[in-house]
C-alpha cells in the first residue's frame, strides 16, 4: 500500500511539475526544434544559392572565353556579361561569385579606360563582405586604380599595415611604385627590397622587373665618399710600392 501511495505521489508530483513548468518546457523544445530546422533550411538555401550562382558565373566565363580564342566580343555578348555580373551582385551578394563578378567588371572597365567605374566595382566588393583572401587582392587592385586616377597618397594609405600574407611581395612592390610617384626614392628602395625578399615567384620576368625598379632608386654614394675611397686606394698603392 505504501508503494502504491508512493507511486501515486510521484504521479501527482509530476502532474504538479508539468502544470507549473510544462508550458515553458514545451515552448523551449519548440524553439529549439524551430532553430534547428531553421538552420537546416538556411544552410540549404545557401547551398542552393551558391549552386545557382556558380552556374551563372560559368556561363559568364564561357562568354568571355570567346576573347581567349582570338575573337572579339560582340555587343550582345558584352551586354550579356554585364547583365550576368549585375545579377550575381544583386541576387547572390552573399556568395564569392558576386565578388568575382565585381572584379571582372572592374577589369573590363580598366581595359576601356573607365577608372571611375573600376573603382566603384572594387569598392563594392570591399563594402560587401568579401572573404579575407579575396579582400586582400581586391584592396591591392583598388589601390592600383586609385593611383592611376591620381590619388596616390590614398592608394598608399589603403595598403599600409595590411596583413597581405602570400601577397606580401605584390603589396611591397605597389608601395614602391607609389613612393616613386610621390618622389620618395628612399622609401621606394626599401619597399622594392622587401618585395624582392618576399618574392616567391619562380618566374624570372617577375624578379627581373623588381631588380630593374631597384636599380632606378638604388642610393648612390656622394662624391665625398667616392673621393675618400679613391684616396684610401691611392694610399694602399703607395704602401705597396714602398714595400717593394
Amino acid at each position: 500500500m505504501a508503494e502504491e501511495r508512493t507511486d501515486e505521489e510521484q504521479i501527482e508530483a509530476l502532474k504538479a511539475w508539468w502544470d507549473e513548468n510544462g508550458f515553458r518546457t514545451g515552448l523551449a523544445i519548440i524553439l529549439l526544434l524551430g532553430a534547428y530546422f531553421g538552420w537546416q533550411t538556411w544552410e540549404g538555401k545557401l547551398a542552393s544559392e551558391s549552386e545557382i550562382a556558380s552556374k551563372i558565373w560559368q556561363e559568364t566565363m564561357d562568354i568571355l572565353a570567346t576573347e581567349d580564342s582570338g575573337r572579339t566580343l560582340g555587343l550582345d555578348q558584352k551586354i550579356a556579361v554585364n547583365e550576368k555580373a549585375d545579377q550575381l551582385k544583386l541576387e547572390f551578394s552573399g556568395t564569392a561569385y558576386a565578388h568575382f563578378a565585381a572584379a571582372m567588371k572592374a577589369k573590363l572597365a580598366v581595359e576601356k579606360g573607365d577608372l571611375e567605374l573600376a573603382a566603384e566595382e572594387l569598392q563594392w566588393s570591399l563594402d560587401n563582405g568579401a572573404e579575407k583572401a579575396t579582400e586582400i587582392i581586391i584592396r591591392l587592385r583598388l589601390a592600383r586604380v586609385e593611383s592611376a586616377r591620381g590619388n596616390t597618397e590614398l592608394a598608399l594609405e589603403m595598403i599600409q599595415g595590411v596583413d597581405s600574407g602570400a601577397h606580401k611581395s605584390a603589396y611591397e612592390e605597389a608601395k614602391g611604385d607609389f613612393y616613386m610617384q610621390l618622389g620618395d626614392s628612399e622609401s621606394a628602395f626599401t619597399a622594392y627590397e622587401a618585395a624582392v625578399m618576399s618574392n616567391e615567384s619562380t618566374t624570372p620576368a617577375s624578379r627581373n622587373i623588381l631588380e630593374l625598379k631597384i636599380g632606378q632608386v638604388r642610393p648612390v654614394k656622394n662624391s665625398a665618399e667616392v673621393d675618400g675611397v679613391n684616396e684610401l686606394a691611392g694610399d694602399d698603392d703607395a704602401m705597396s710600392e714602398d714595400i717593394r
